[in-house]
């Protein structure tokens, strides 16, 4: 991975995030600064910002004497989430259905182009983040700061569970950034419920498909 352009801090936070990412560590486990520390290549002070930026997003948790340690969520938390999530989203676009205008199409599709360039190389954190902001844009069209924003909670819990719980070699179709072209589709004829029911569904079945166990 390239390294260049990056303070000791972003540098750290990267490495750990891929270290996640492709299962090195697993849900619970401890997160010890100074073989992290080793293993990337930086001091101690670079890993523990990193932790802490971590901390901030609900990745780990810290633990007077124990230190960082990855969070493990239950099944219940990740699909109670999900649920949450897949039914504040559908509300928003029933909201804001007549506000996704051409040029809003048009941002969407940029996200979609993003997830399926980091898709076809593997790049999964991007792919997942890329598939996130999809999301993120489209709420926008409720215009209800409340909403958007309770939104926003649920899509940063989705990005931590499907960094720390997704497998690695993701080929998995509901992943696949087809879907959110589907739902663009949809939303440019003017098919406002096959829409609101079809993003619905497909925040569900992201969950039961992407995160194993569920």
């Amino acid at each position: 991975m390239k390294k260049e352009n990056l303070s000791p801090s972003q540098l750290a936070y990267r490495e750990i995030m891929h270290l996640i990412s492709e299962g090195e560590y697993r849900p619970g486990e401890k997160m010890p600064t100074l073989p992290l520390a080793e293993r990337i290549g930086v001091s101690r002070t670079p890993v523990t910002e990193a932790l802490k930026r971590m901390e901030a997003e609900g990745i780990v948790t810290f633990t007077l004497g124990s230190g960082a340690k990855l969070i493990n969520p239950t099944a219940k938390e990740i699909w109670d989430t999900y649920l949450v999530r897949a039914h504040l989203e559908a509300f928003g676009l029933r909201l804001g259905f007549e506000r996704v205008t051409r040029p809003v199409v048009i941002q969407l599709e940029s996200y979609v182009r993003m997830e399926r360039e980091y898709f076809e190389t593997g790049e999964k954190i991007n792919c997942i983040q890329a598939g996130l902001d999809f999301h993120r844009e489209l709420a926008k069209a409720s215009e209800n700061d409340r909403l958007i924003s309770y939104i926003n909670n649920t899509l940063t819990a989705s990005f931590v569970y499907l960094v720390l719980l997704e497998p690695a070699r993701h080929r998995l179709a509901s992943q696949h950034p087809g879907q959110h072209q589907e739902l663009l589709d949809l939303i440019s004829a003017g098919k406002k419920e096959e829409a609101v029911s079809f993003l619905e569904r497909h925040i569900l079945d992201s969950c039961r498909i992407n995160i194993p166990g569920l």
